[in-house]
């Protein structure tokens, strides 16, 4: 039943997500291991990141990445394709495209934008991300780019719907490396958890699904 509400709201998507929740949908899942400033810096850094949707054996998945280990803020972290607008990009939603392409090998072009959902500052990186949300068919093989991408994880969306899978996990400060803070964080395997702005954006994708998966289960 619940894969036949999902379809139903995949189909619902270009309407539902031009009436966004928000900050408070956001909320919800937000584990920040530096405070959020009163107002976002005039220098902060314009990047996107694209939320890919796909059916795969007749169930909906949406694309995650697992960051490389390097010396960046967000090294090893599970996140979604994207990067930095560059000067050539004629808008940040190119940006979410072509970053698409670069990191995992998927091309994409407007025609499978179906919408955005509400941007987001993170203030350890200094980055406003700007989210959109796009359909394609289902990858058949990924082209990564490893100096950037570990792997691809494919998730289920009725895996991201079950509230069974959040859950909390402990983080070092950034600023405080002898503190430890609980953050919300959802759980994709025993070993596998998404947390920090990634959750976030999760979060209010999933409470813009939940608007019809709830009234019809």
């Amino acid at each position: 039943m619940l894969s036949a509400s999902i379809d139903y709201t995949i189909q619902q998507l270009p309407t539902l997500l031009k009436d966004l929740p928000g900050k408070s949908a956001q909320e919800r899942m937000a584990g920040r291991v530096v405070a959020l400033p009163a107002a976002i810096p005039s220098d902060a850094k314009l990047s996107a990141v694209m939320i890919l949707l796909f059916k795969k054996a007749s169930n909906w998945h949406l694309c995650l990445i697992k960051r490389a280990e390097n010396k960046g803020a967000h090294s090893g972290q599970f996140a979604f394709p994207g990067g930095s607008l560059d000067e050539s990009d004629a808008s940040l939603l190119h940006t979410a495209i072509r970053e698409t392409n670069e990191e995992i090998g998927v091309p994409l072009n407007e025609e499978q934008i179906i919408g955005s959902l509400t941007p987001l500052y993170i203030p350890v990186s200094n980055f406003m991300v700007h989210p959109f949300v796009a359909y394609c068919d289902a990858p058949i093989n990924y082209a990564l780019q490893i100096e950037e991408v570990a792997f691809v994880k494919e998730l289920k969306l009725e895996h991201l719907l079950n509230p069974i899978n959040k859950t909390k996990t402990s983080i070092r400060l950034r600023d405080a490396p002898n503190t430890e803070i609980e953050v919300p964080a959802y759980k994709i395997s025993d070993t596998e958890l998404i947390w920090g702005a990634t959750a976030m954006i999760l979060a209010e994708f999933e409470v813009i699904l939940s608007r019809t998966t709830a009234q019809i289960i």
